[in-house]
């Protein structure tokens, strides 16, 4: 399996899109550099968003197809299609996902007025290898029957830079089991230069800006984040030119000089990593009762605060109910719009949670269920 890697010649203009082609194919893509420049905050923001695996993201391509001798598909933009991941991180669509998937094809169907229509679709992969599904195949057939449609799996790393194939029909086929080349996901190593220190466009259910933001789904603004040891994949790569993205599913931020402010984050986690340790500490050597039960053995310890432009909400992982649970749910409550965020026993040992509030006043309750029927909740509210 290959894997592609270009450079511009020093002193070139760096090219506008990079071109994938395999030899002895008749297939031949062009990818706008500004769509791999947003893909990656939105792929990156996705696996940003659950500990250790994170969760895929997945949407349309759109762009314009020629047949002839050759088969030249012309990648110029993309919208985001919202998983609910009801079944777990996977890129697995629900009933409503799917009704939304249709729908987001049905806008962008081919017709001979347009320009730029749906040339086929893609996927971040936080799975094992670089390979289509089952699902895969049965969306691809679906939607994009279409010799000219394309399918886009982009592998994201926490520590160096994600690694995308396509994948397309042949006569015999799709090759399911590995694209036949492998190249960077990142306009740097494709010989397009550095990213351009500019704000992304916005668009999609993910990447635009909700003009109803009551209509907003209630998974987008909340993002579990796990403070571990392995740097964040968007700040690790050597001078990686790629737009930090904020916490969050909704707004993608202003690219931030990160040497300037690189202690900042640093600062804070080792604030926080202290604050940890100590209130351990407390726990240890806080007398148990005759039980062998904490006093607090009731208590989450829910708390919400300003965090920049986000409410950051907080729990005790030690807290006996917290270790003991099998799931929870987060439920916010914002101005009279309901949200409810599902969460596993992992996701509640990584106690906090980022949410760019719509109103001045939030409340948050968190319930937690130590066996099926059985559940401890705790509210607390934030406002301004």
């Amino acid at each position: 399996m290959d894997t592609a890697q270009l450079q511009p010649e020093p002193g070139t203009v760096p090219p506008k899109h990079y071109v994938w082609e395999v030899p002895g194919k008749r297939l031949t893509i062009h990818v706008d550099f500004t769509v791999i420049d947003r893909l990656v905050q939105e792929v990156m923001r996705g696996f940003g968003a659950i500990p250790r695996r994170g969760a895929e993201v997945g949407g349309v391509l759109l762009g314009s197809a020629e047949v002839g001798d050759r088969i030249i598909v012309r990648i110029e933009d993309f919208e985001v299609v919202h998983c609910e991941h009801r079944r777990g991180p996977s890129y697995l669509l629900s009933d409503s996902d799917v009704a939304r998937f249709a729908e987001t094809i049905a806008r962008h169907r081919f017709t001979p007025q347009k320009t730029v229509y749906a040339v086929g679709c893609y996927r971040s992969h936080t799975r094992d290898g670089l390979c289509l599904t089952p699902e895969d195949l049965s969306q691809f057939d679906a939607y994009f029957p279409d010799v000219s449609d394309v399918f886009l799996l982009i592998k994201p790393y926490a520590t160096k830079v994600s690694q995308a194939g396509f994948f397309f029909r042949e006569e015999d086929g799709i090759r399911v089991d590995s694209s036949y080349l492998e190249f960077p996901f990142r306009r740097k190593e494709l010989g397009g230069g550095a990213t351009p220190g500019v704000r992304a466009r916005e668009l999609g259910p993910v990447a635009h800006t909700v003009s109803n933001p009551a209509a907003a789904p209630a998974s987008y603004p909340v993002i579990p984040r796990l403070f571990e040891t392995e740097a964040p994949a968007a700040e690790t790569a050597e001078e990686s030119a790629d737009p930090i993205a904020a916490p969050s599913f909704g707004q993608p931020m202003e690219d931030l000089p990160r040497r300037r402010n690189v202690w900042i984050p640093l600062s804070f986690i080792f604030l926080l990593v202290g604050v940890l340790v100590g209130f351990q500490a407390s726990l240890t050597y806080r007398p148990a009762k005759a039980a062998g039960i904490v006093g607090d053995a009731y208590q989450l310890s829910l708390t919400a605060g300003k965090s920049g432009d986000y409410v950051l909400v907080r729990w005790d992982r030690n807290a006996p109910a917290i270790k003991g649970a099998l799931r929870g749910v987060l439920r916010i409550n914002d101005g009279g719009r309901e949200k409810e965020v599902d969460l596993d026993a992992l996701q509640l040992q990584n106690p906090q949670v980022f949410y760019r509030n719509l109103s001045p006043k939030v409340t948050f309750k968190l319930e937690v269920f130590t066996k099926e029927r059985i559940s401890l909740s705790e509210t607390t509210e934030w406002g301004q």
